[in-house]
């Protein structure tokens, strides 16, 4: 990594032609991969980037480049070609750069994937994949990997502090497809991530987890048709939390708001929820898949509660898009690596914990469909338009959940479901995810308890208008 002396010498040579704020952003990556699938080795890799990104601002103008040469000539050609989009005096010179620790450290590694003996993890995989096969015939693939990012990130700025921080985000991914006599397919899967080596899966009953994907699958194979039309919906806890992070979530990040492009726009203080929705984006979550020590920007991530009982209290802030809000940053930039340019994004966002119990909300409802978990989804920030799609689903009759149904698509409004959310479950989970956006793919983790929707859009597989 570059060593202060240098980044000094960068910083200034940026700032020479009037920018208000200059920022150094390193990072050195290595990946590493094991993954089985079709009864044999899929692919064991290993990868190694590295580079260095550098940005300014004027006002509310930024200009960024990048480059994989770190040598001290390579950086100064690159700040003096960002600095020529500025024509104005210095106005900042960086005369000592100071490193801002923090207090807690949250991810700390144990045993470092990329240390480990590649035969030893693929021998521990294989217990699961052989637990898949003799689970039933009708598993045709059984897929086990471990992944493994480790990054190492410097950030430097004008503001005279440098940060540190290491980011080891693990995960284990188990998924089995199966098929019936008739030809039909179902899929079940299993994962886990975090912050942290080998430790933070290898604790896993591998085994016990295929085979409830596994089962799943099979259940797939014959699931029924599911209903369309406006009905009562329980999204479970956990990846259900795809709800909020897709609906509401992406709204609420200050590249939609101080972009125009955002329904929640000037509601700060506002009623924009149920009073039973207290929503937080928390990146100081201790060896949690989104969390960090220190955010792109070199700012300390946080706990940032966004609605407090149904009233918005925060967006989700960069620095930037601050400047532009008149609000501080939330330690909440982030991007895929050094060649994105970075802004304000999720870490571990969730709905929090209510009182009712999971009995007390399927016992609630007559007729309405379950959603267990979630595929993913999508938003249109500007008018707040969502969709996406379940993944295991079942339908609710006279309070008891029934038989598995297809999978099924919800649509509509996030500032409308926030409101129609009327039962709110004491069973918060949370759950990894990659959240693809403009500064590319990141680690994101969502989560919420079980809760209730009083009526939402459904688009299900039925081709009559009533099959129940």
């Amino acid at each position: 990594m570059i060593s202060k002396k240098i980044a000094l010498q960068v910083l200034n040579e940026s700032l020479k032609t009037g920018a208000e704020y200059a920022e150094i952003y390193q990072e050195e990556t290595i990946k590493k991969s094991v993954v089985l699938s079709y009864k044999r080795v899929e692919n064991v890799s290993t990868g190694v980037s590295s580079g260095i990104a550098l940005r300014l601002f004027k006002g509310e103008r930024q200009v960024f480049g990048y480059t994989s040469d770190v040598s001290l000539k390579s950086l100064l050609k690159l700040a003096d070609t960002l600095s020529s989009s500025f024509d104005s005096e210095r106005v900042i010179e960086v005369k000592t750069l100071k490193e801002k620790k923090r207090r807690k450290v949250l991810n700390r590694v144990e045993r470092p994937f990329v240390d480990e003996d590649v035969g030893s993890v693929i021998e521990w995989l294989k217990k699961a994949e052989k637990a898949a096969y003799e689970y039933s015939e009708k598993v045709i693939n059984a897929t086990c990997s471990v992944s493994c990012s480790e990054k190492r990130v410097l950030v430097y700025n004008s503001d005279e502090i440098f940060t540190k921080d290491l980011r080891s985000n693990i995960a284990l991914g188990l998924s089995v497809t199966a098929k019936n006599e008739n030809g039909v397919f179902g899929y079940g899967n299993y994962g886990l991530g975090g912050l942290g080596g080998f430790e933070k899966v290898v604790a896993t009953d591998i085994v016990e987890e295929i085979k409830k994907a596994a089962q799943i699958a099979i259940d797939k194979t014959t699931a029924k048709d599911s209903p369309s039309g406006n009905l009562q919906v329980v999204i479970g806890n956990g990846f259900g939390g795809t709800l909020f992070h897709e609906a509401c979530g992406h709204p609420l990040e200050a590249s939609s708001v101080a972009n125009h492009a955002s329904r929640f726009e000037g509601k700060i203080g506002e009623k924009i929820a149920s009073d039973i929705v207290t929503a937080v984006d928390d990146g100081t979550l201790d060896g949690e898949w989104g969390s960090l020590n220190f955010d792109d920007e070199g700012e300390e991530s946080t706990k940032n509660v966004l609605i407090e009982n149904g009233i918005l209290k925060n967006y989700i802030i960069d620095r930037f898009n601050g400047r532009k809000l008149n609000m501080p940053s939330t330690g909440s930039s982030r991007r895929e690596s050094y060649k994105y340019i970075p802004t304000s994004r999720m870490t571990n966002t969730y709905i929090a914990a209510g009182k009712s119990t999971f009995d007390e909300i399927i016992g609630s409802v007559k007729y309405g469909i379950y959603c267990k978990t979630f595929r993913g989804g999508q938003v249109q920030p500007s008018n707040n338009n969502f969709n996406f799609s379940s993944d295991e689903c079942y339908m609710i009759r006279d309070g008891k959940i029934c038989e598995m149904i297809k999978p099924v698509v919800l649509v509509g409004y996030g500032y409308e479901v926030l409101n129609k959310i009327d039962m709110v479950g004491n069973d918060l989970a949370l759950a990894k995810g990659m959240c693809g956006a403009s500064s590319g793919q990141i680690p994101v983790q969502v989560g919420q308890p079980t809760v209730r929707i009083s009526n939402m859009i459904v688009g299900g597989t039925s081709k009559e208008e009533n099959i129940w």
